[in-house]
């Protein structure tokens, strides 16, 4: 192989190398994007249960949420 076929085998690996980087680039920023809402979402559901169980111990008087009925 001559200099010149080394240098354009070289720069054709780096296009590809560089073609590779920011399609990986992107799919990160695509995944971070994905995580960011589903954190957002099991903050949301992790919220409705707190209401949700707020509003039962509220409905059940006194007894709580994990104790078992008397007729046990």
């Amino acid at each position: 192989m001559s200099k010149s076929d080394l240098i354009e085998d070289l720069q054709s690996r780096i296009a590809f190398l560089e073609k590779h980087v920011t399609e990986q680039d992107a799919e990160m920023y695509k995944l971070s994007k994905r995580i960011d809402s589903l954190v957002k979402a099991a903050k949301e559901q992790k919220a409705q249960l707190a209401a949700v169980a707020e509003l039962n111990s509220q409905s059940a008087g006194d007894m709580p949420a994990d104790e078992k009925p008397p007729h046990y």
